[in-house]
């Protein structure tokens, strides 16, 4: 909550402000560091000045995940400086913390780049040619464009989307306002397709709990050995870094499974330089030796798997207990509509609940003495054998897994991602004498076979029997929902038409079909987000995508590349401009963030943006609850209050952690979310992520294999012509594109680089500092060289996001691939191959 300070006895408001720099309009920000000029900026609104400085508690909600609680210091309603401030409900210790972009944000607030007012394009987009026009001239022309456009194309000719540049739960996107207002005139909403591989091939093994869990880091400590695979931990989350450290110190072994020698590989007791994308193979020869010398947890393989379950060779799926002839069991439950932080596209009425009818036939297993049983009634189900149904082979899932898993031996493996035999062998008693936790990052994840691995990776947890106790566990653990809030608020409806992945856009926009039917989309509204940086396949994005809509609407309170091709931008509000409250976060913690600052210029926070939109497309009504209002709506459920926490608490606490006497641990007792409640290795109805209508191959995504991916490996199709994997690292000085135009980061970090191994650059007669082009056929970059023996040869590495304008030519996602797995539907962010020259300025 806000606090206010007194300034010292004896210094007066105009000494104190002389001495500082704020009399003359700047900030000193440590001795070498720019100044924040845009504090002298003729700015009146909402100002008032006062001989006090007040401390607001903010929350730093970039998606980097870790959302730390921040001091907001305010002096004459201008935000000067920011601090770490303390969490006040973690239950294992404070975890105050603030990193260089946390202290920075007032260069972000008052950067010379702040989106002041609203504009309409008036040169060819992506010139950068506006004019200034008022709100009310925006919202007319917004509103009457998108009027035209549904009465010729269809209400689903309007499309919405979204990055993940603010995780507030009002404002931001975790917010179920879009929703409410989107739904309402039938607009289509655009999913983005980032980070999901991982997600696809854990959830679809133990259910949905959300889409990157995993013990709180706080447990880290009580595993024997930790595992991270792929993840640069002390840089791209480094909130969880100290975790690490501490476990370290408490005796954890910290292996670290990746191509390059990064700085947590570097701090690593043990680092493995596997090849790039095979970690699927890696991670199933692991488990041939605990197969191979029998070292598998079979009780847990027995009672919490479906090791034991029948599978029919005809069909692939379970046997049955009603194909022998056993009656389902059909069982009626109650269930709010309440939901995690992320909200949906579908609706109904707050406070509403609904009857749910689960069929329950259960799968047959082989019971200790060779008959065929249900499995919840078997005494010790058997893990291999086989059955005969009516002249239909049956076999177990383990004996299938196993026959799997046989084509992996380490030699043969170690050929695959070159990791040495004995390494693997040595990695996998290690994976057997836990407790142990593995934590994936986006690297395996980032490439076309990214499902399979993690699939292959939570399938090694079924078989140790190393998840949902302290100190084990499987997962991704930088974002943690916090459940039970409400996302199905006052004038929620549910969505008319599906919600699209944003993998698939381009081809609707090239054809006007969506599922081979006519779907023509028109016009876009982007908010906190910048995909013409992010997304991949830059080019493509602007030909297809942009090229084919007549009319582009962006929000954001700074010029991004997005931005600049709009035809109207929209002034959004920074974070400390705006109340909100952030639910999802590494923590588990509900967080408040308070309003420090009226919102400056001309800008407003997204809901009231949205409330400007509904009533000028005729739903004035639409979102007339406050701000306040629907928070509490949001917050004030049943299963929460049994916690304790309500949105007046949250205000009073600051933040109210979920499980507030001990670490989470998901899936604690071998509670899992599937249909049999059990972890289901082997996947009897593989479904795809986001149905566009495409082909997969069902059989290969029963069980988790290896594969290559579309383009990143030798021997690919591109593999003629360019010979360098393209691997992008999460920079410690931006998350994603945010921080981009931060003077005080550009310092530190001023100009793109890509870092390569000494032996490639010399093959290519490029020295260390030199500007390179990097290229392929989808597009180049410019950037300088960077020479570093810890990246494995055949790689490059660039820190990503960087804007257009901070290139000397084209940009880093003109490079990337929109090439996508039909089953994941994620983009592939690593799966390309270039070549890097020596430029030629000419």
């Amino acid at each position: 909550m806000s606090e206010t300070k007194s300034p010292h006895a004896g210094l007066t408001r105009r000494s104190f402000l002389k001495t500082t720099g704020l009399a003359a309009g700047t900030v000193a920000v440590a001795g070498t560091t720019p100044t924040l000029q845009a504090l002298a900026a003729d700015y009146e609104a909402g100002q008032k000045a006062t001989d006090e400085e007040q401390i607001f508690c903010g929350v730093c909600r970039g998606n980097c995940s870790g959302t730390c609680k921040l001091n907001i210091h305010v002096r004459d309603n201008k935000v000067v400086k920011t601090s770490k401030r303390k969490f006040n409900s973690y239950p294992n210790g404070e975890i105050d913390r603030i990193c260089l972009r946390g202290l920075s944000h007032p260069y972000n607030i008052y950067g010379p780049n702040r989106v002041q007012y609203p504009m309409r394009r008036v040169g060819e987009r992506g010139s950068g040619e506006w004019e200034r026009i008022s709100w009310d001239e925006a919202l007319n022309e917004i509103s009457e464009r998108w009027q035209k456009i549904r009465e010729e194309y269809g209400d689903q000719a309007i499309a919405y989307t979204r990055g993940s540049g603010n995780m507030g739960t009002i404002s931001g996107v975790a917010s179920p306002m879009f929703n409410v207002f989107f739904n309402k005139i039938n607009a289509t909403q655009i999913k983005i397709a980032r980070d999901q591989a991982n997600t696809r091939g854990i959830n679809r093994v133990v259910g949905n709990l959300g889409d990157w869990v995993l013990n709180d880091p706080s447990d880290f400590k009580n595993s024997k050995t930790l595992f991270v695979w792929g993840a640069n931990i002390t840089d791209a989350q480094m909130h969880d870094w100290h975790f690490i450290v501490e476990a370290q110190e408490t005796g954890t072994k910290l292996v670290v499974i990746d191509p390059v020698l990064t700085q947590l590989a570097a701090k690593a007791d043990k680092w493995v330089p596997v090849r790039p994308a095979t970690d699927a193979a890696l991670a199933l020869s692991m488990m041939y030796v605990m197969v191979n010398e029998d070292l598998v947890n079979k009780p847990f393989l027995k009672q919490h798997t479906c090791a034991p379950f029948l599978v029919r060779s005809d069909t692939g799926k379970f046997l049955r207990m009603s194909d022998l002839g056993v009656e389902p069991q059909v069982v009626e439950t109650q269930r709010d509509q309440v939901s995690s932080a992320s909200s949906s596209n579908k609706g109904a009425a707050v406070g509403q609940s609904s009857t749910v009818t689960k069929t329950i036939d259960q799968p047959a297993v082989l019971d200790s003495d060779g008959k065929a049983v249900g499995a919840d009634e078997a005494a010790d189900p058997l893990l291999n054998g086989t059955y005969d149904f009516n002249g239909i082979a049956c076999r177990t899932a383990y004996d299938l897994l196993v026959e799997d898993i046989m084509d992996y031996a380490p030699e043969a493996a170690s050929e695959i991602c070159d990791v040495p035999a004995d390494t693997i062998v040595e990695l996998a008693h290690m994976a057997i004498d836990g407790p142990c936790i593995h934590r994936l990052g986006w690297g395996s994840n980032s490439y076309t076979n990214g499902v399979h691995a993690a699939h292959a990776n939570i399938t090694m947890a079924a078989l140790t029997g190393q998840i949902g106790y302290s100190g084990a566990g499987t997962g991704i653990g930088d974002f943690k929902p916090c459940w039970g809030i409400n996302a199905l608020v006052k004038g929620m409806t549910a969505a008319k038409y599906p919600m699209i992945s944003a993998l698939f856009l381009p081809e609707i926009m090239r054809t006007g079909k969506y599922k081979g039917k006519d779907y023509p989309i028109k016009s876009l509204y982007i908010y906190s987000g910048n995909p013409i940086c992010n997304q991949v396949n830059t080019n493509e994005y602007l030909r297809d995508i942009v090229g084919n809509l007549d009319f582009l609407v962006v929000a954001d309170y700074t010029f991004t590349d997005t931005v600049k091709y709009a035809d109207i931008v929209l002034p959004a509000a920074h974070w400390f401009e705006q109340q909100d409250v952030v639910a999802i976060s590494a923590t588990q913690c509900f967080i408040y963030s308070e309003k420090a600052i009226e919102p400056l210029y001309e800008s407003k926070s997204d809901i009231d943006i949205l409330r400007l939109f509904a009533e000028k497309m005729g739903h004035p009504d639409l979102l007339s609850l406050t701000d306040d209002e629907y928070m509490a709506q949001v917050i004030d459920t049943p299963s929460l209050a049994k916690l304790g926490i309500t949105w007046e608490n949250i205000k009073e606490n600051e933040d109210m952690y979920w499980y507030p006497d001990k670490p989470w641990i998901p899936w604690e007792n071998a509670q899992f979310k599937t249909d049999s409640g059990r972890m289901e290795f082997y996947v009897e109805n593989p479904t795809v992520q986001f149905d566009m209508g495409q082909e997969f191959d069902v059989d290969r995504e029963h069980l988790p294999h290896y594969f290559d991916p579309a383009e990143a490996y030798e021997g690919s199709p591109e593999w003629s012509k360019y010979k360098l994997i393209l691997l992008s690292e999460r920079p410690r000085f931006r998350v994603h594109s945010m921080w981009s135009d931060n003077q005080y980061l550009r310092e530190l970090d001023p100009e793109p680089t890509i870092k390569m191994n000494p032996v490639d650059a010399r093959e290519r007669g490029i020295a260390d500092g030199s500007y390179v082009e990097v290229f392929n056929d989808r597009g180049h970059c410019v950037a300088k060289a960077v020479l570093n023996e810890g990246i494995r040869p055949g790689c490059t590495v660039y820190p990503k996001s960087w804007q257009q304008n901070q290139f000397k030519a084209g940009s880093w996602s003109e490079l990337l691939t929109s090439v996508y797995d039909p089953v994941g539907v994620n983009e592939s962010y690593f799966d390309n191959l270039v070549e890097v020259r020596v430029w030629n300025e000419g």
